[in-house]
């Protein structure tokens, strides 16, 4: 089975969006990053490639319409590995300051699961590693204020449920996987300017 572009992205940003419709625009803050320039803060495609994620589900697509004044700039990409079943997705969020990028953040670690593996220390206090449904495990952290998400998917199957409306069993997350998200997530923080 391969990932469908829509089933990637919906993994990715179920969690995001519906938060980002609630924050608040803080008083005096200052215009976000600009969307183009959003794409550059993304995974290189060249590490997505190295770690096995061969095929680009969705190019790098940015946005300057989600809908919020606070965090109004956003850009995302996904891949997926060979066998069609494992995908990794990388976003980024622009908000007008820290601290709507800090709320952001604290909403999504809210409305998501607690995961026992430890994100990073590169990333900083800011980084939480949560499993946002099924089998997909990401890694949320903040610079500033940008919000940053690399995810990964251990199979798109069991996080998208069958067709006859039962969910499949998440698969847990191996080592190795455990190794290239973790990987991801700060080659990805290396990319902010």
């Amino acid at each position: 089975m391969t990932i469908n572009r829509k089933t990637v992205v919906a993994l990715a940003v179920a969690v995001v969006l519906p938060v980002l419709l609630a924050a608040q625009l803080p008083v005096g803050a200052s215009p976000p990053t600009p969307a183009k320039s959003l794409g550059k803060e993304l995974l290189p495609a060249s590490f997505a490639k190295t770690t096995g994620f061969t095929a680009v589900v969705e190019k790098v697509t940015t946005s300057s319409k989600t809908g919020q004044k606070n965090c109004p700039n956003g850009a995302q990409e996904a891949f997926e590995d060979a066998s069609g079943r494992t995908g990794v997705v990388s976003e980024v969020v622009a908000c007008t300051s820290a601290q709507t990028a800090a709320a952001l953040l604290q909403k999504v670690v809210a409305s998501t699961t607690s995961s026992s593996l430890v994100p990073p220390k590169r990333l900083g206090a800011s980084a939480y590693e949560r499993n946002s449904g099924g089998s997909t495990y990401s890694i949320y952290w903040r610079r500033g204020a940008t919000l940053e998400l690399v995810g990964l998917t251990t199979d798109v199957s069991a996080s998208t449920g069958s067709t006859s409306g039962t969910t499949t069993p998440a698969v847990p997350i191996s080592s190795r996987q455990q190794t290239v998200l973790s990987n991801a997530a700060v080659k990805q923080d290396a990319q902010l300017k």
